[in-house]
């Protein structure tokens, strides 16, 4: 069933037993909060949750010869039925804690906000009728549970289809027209004055020498005011690993592997050259800026799987904010924009932490972060490290760029900069780092379903 959910913004073991040996006198305590979370373990986001019921009074349970549990129900929300559904869900397990006036409850689902609890009078009162029925506040709503128990793919299968090579246009090597796409690449972004003045200030410094293309020098200087900034100095002056700029930034096939998208070499003096696809040379900036971003991370010489799916997640974290600044992108089925949409829907379902944001592990229940198709890889991390089978599995050596985007998007997340190569960190980082808003409008833009 198809749901509007995206676009604005589901097992039981008996295990505990009667907790009294006497009745409490008079009536029931009331329910004063009943607040469920998701179950975290060893970091890792799980499918299930404990709600916490806290009463507005001490009790004494009656006894029972039915398990605690089974005194406590929820109602959920069932989207996959109707808007107004909802199911019936059942607790695995109770534990009483009078002296906190509480009882914890475990339950082998999420549980969404305003969901339903209904606590059974005979709890606390033996042969009592009827039932006490509360909300339960939780630290996920609706969306976000479907989100995160749910595979997305898009409504139009026509997103994956075969890619063609954009043709080139005089405007494509026109540097006043590519500066002007740039203001208003800007524009679309809601940068604001000063980051505009900045970025045409680097624009306009480039060497045409070195980048000989305007639309590369364009999506480079577009980097300003993006967590990757930093690939801007990294590549134009001796701030980096090699000590020396850039050599050049070209559009040419990449030598020794001509269908790659990018790569990074070095001449001898090892400066570093980076060739860019002649498929790019009439594609949109917001396709090439992602790439910039990438290879910027390849300093040194030595490259394993692990810093190119970091690098990836670098470069499909950066498309999805460009495509909810501006959702035309997606439509442009160019080999790089079919790339980078892959990538996209394949980070949005991955997510060990918060597997209803964005990550790069797989998150649980999900068994295909590509439903529908050929590919049977479960994360994003999975995928594009298959794309790199000839590429060293070894332990990557730290690399400045991609640290300096870790320290920007920490900032944002409120978490303590890492290693950019530690996956798991990534992880979160990137799930944490990803706006709510941002997320809605790439899944609109993408047209997203439940699978």
């Amino acid at each position: 069933m198809r749901t509007s959910l995206f676009i604005i913004s589901f097992l039981a073991l008996a295990l505990v037993g009667a907790c009294g040996s006497e009745s409490a006198g008079g009536p029931p305590p009331k329910v004063a909060e009943a607040r469920a979370e998701r179950d975290v373990a060893d970091g890792a986001a799980k499918l299930s949750s404990t709600v916490t019921v806290r009463f507005d009074r001490a009790f004494t349970l009656a006894e029972n010869r039915v398990p605690l549990a089974s005194l406590f129900e929820l109602e959920v929300p069932d989207p996959t039925r109707g808007a107004a559904a909802t199911k019936r869900v059942l607790f695995s397990k109770a534990e009483a804690k009078p002296e906190t006036r509480t009882i914890t409850l475990a339950v082998d689902s999420l549980v969404p906000d305003g969901s339903k609890l209904k606590v059974a009078n005979k709890a606390f009162q033996a042969g009592a009728e009827g039932e006490m029925v509360v909300e339960v506040k939780s630290d996920l709503t609706l969306p976000l549970v479907v989100l995160a128990t749910t595979a997305l793919m898009p409504g139009n299968p026509g997103l994956f289809d075969a890619a063609v090579a954009p043709e080139v246009k005089a405007e494509d090597r026109d540097p006043q027209a590519q500066r002007a796409a740039l203001v208003a690449h800007l524009e679309k972004r809601g940068a604001g004055a000063a980051t505009t003045q900045k970025a045409l200030a680097h624009y306009d410094a480039m060497p045409a020498a070195a980048i000989p293309s305007p639309k590369v020098r364009a999506a480079l200087a577009a980097l300003t005011g993006t967590f990757a900034e930093p690939a801007i100095d990294s590549l134009l002056t001796d701030r980096n690993c090699t000590g020396q700029p850039v050599a050049q930034i070209v559009i040419q096939p990449p030598p020794g592997f001509p269908k790659l998208i990018a790569r990074v070499t070095f001449t001898g003096s090892q400066q570093r050259i980076l060739s860019l696809n002649p498929v790019l040379e009439g594609d949109r900036i917001e396709h090439i800026m992602p790439l910039l971003a990438h290879e910027a991370i390849h300093c040194d010489a030595k490259d394993t799987r692990t810093e190119e799916v970091v690098a990836t997640a670098f470069d499909t974290f950066l498309y999805l904010q460009l495509v909810a600044a501006d959702p035309s992108i997606v439509e442009t089925r160019t080999p790089a924009g079919r790339e980078l949409n892959v990538d996209a829907v394949a980070m949005i379902n991955s997510g060990r932490r918060f597997p209803e944001s964005v990550g790069l592990l797989p998150s649980a229940g999900l068994k295909r972060v590509l439903p529908n198709t050929n590919s049977t890889f479960a994360s994003f991390a999975e995928l594009v490290a298959a794309a790199y089978p000839s590429v060293d599995n070894g332990q990557p050596t730290p690399e400045a760029v991609a640290d300096a985007y870790v320290a920007n998007l920490a900032h944002a997340a409120g978490m303590q900069p890492q290693s950019a190569f530690n996956v798991k960190y990534m992880d979160e980082l990137l799930g944490r780092a990803m706006d709510r808003r941002v997320l809605a409008a790439d899944i609109a833009a993408l047209g997203l379903e439940p699978n």
